[in-house]
Order: C-alpha cells, then structure tokens, then sequence
C-alpha cells in the first residue's frame, strides 16, 4: 500500500511539472500564441501554482519515504507563500484586464484562461479539493454532498495547531 502511495505521489508531482512544460510547448511554441503581457502573466501564474503543487506532493512521497521532517519543511514554506499567491493573483489580472480593454481577444485570451486555471489550481491546494479522478473520491462527495478539503490545507491547519505534520497516513 505504502508502495503504491509513493508511486501516486511522484506521479502527482511529475505530472504537475510536466504539465508546466507542456502548456509553453503547446501555446506558445506550437499553437504560437503571442507572448502579450496577458499571456505571459496567465502561464506564469499556472506555472508557480503547479510548480508549488509539485513540491508538495514531492515533499509527500519523501514523507512516505521516511522522511519525516521533509513535508513539514514543505508546508512551512508553503504556508509562507500563500498570501504571496493571492497578491500575485491580483497583479496577475491587471495585464489581462489592460490587454482586453484594447479589445484585440487574440491578445488575452490564453492569459485569461490561464489566469483563470491558476486561480484553480490555489483554490485546489490551499483550500478545497477540486479534481476527483478516483472512484471513491467521487463516491466521498455523493456520502458527504461537500468538497473535500485539500490534503495541503489540512496539513496548514495541523501545522497552524502545532500537531505533526508528518505523523499521520494520508488520506486517499
């Protein structure tokens, strides 16, 4: 079981850096999506976000590893760079709104979406579970008619109530 966790969390945290490379791939190479100010902030938005996610699952499979104090290293720091995610969030609009009042949609629009998916993304870590992809996950939901917090924000809430971070089995 432990085995399995481990392989779940490197796949979570690949996949979250993976994505980061695909999404410059995809839009700004293939697709050639311009480079605006919008689009830029938007993709690197998404990028701090998935990145930060990465490092916590990452910090996850360490935990599992042995590890012990690695998680809680990651949430400290974590737990700093969550306000600094909601002010980067809020600057983040602003080239976005400046670039759409222009009125040209081919300038903004994947920084738009971007935006829109990084805003995603902090909800998702920080705050409430927004991807349900496994079965029990879903059924969970239907049991309890609520959103299940995110294991990130769980952790802040112990790490905040000075219980271990560490010493627990991690949920789904």
């Amino acid at each position: 079981m432990r085995r399995q966790l481990r392989r779940r969390m490197v796949s979570l945290a690949a996949g979250e850096m993976v994505s980061v490379v695909v999404f410059f791939v995809v839009f700004f190479v293939l697709a050639g999506v311009s480079p605006t100010a919008a689009n830029v902030s938007g993709f690197l938005l998404t990028a701090v976000m998935l990145l930060q996610g990465s490092g916590y699952w990452l910090g996850q499979h360490r935990r599992l590893g042995g590890h012990r104090g690695a998680l809680a290293i990651v949430v400290r720091v974590l737990r700093v760079l969550a306000p600094v995610n909601v002010a980067l969030i809020a600057i983040g609009v602003v080239p976005i709104v400046v670039e759409a009042q222009s009125g040209a949609l081919g300038r903004f629009w994947l920084g738009a979406a971007l935006w829109v998916l990084a805003v995603a993304e902090y909800i998702n870590y920080f705050h409430v579970q927004l991807a349900y992809g496994r079965r029990a996950d879903r059924a969970w939901i239907l049991r309890n008619r609520r959103l299940r917090r995110s294991h990130l924000s769980r952790d802040l809430s112990r790490l905040r109530s000075a219980e271990p971070v560490v010493d627990r089995a991690l949920p789904r």
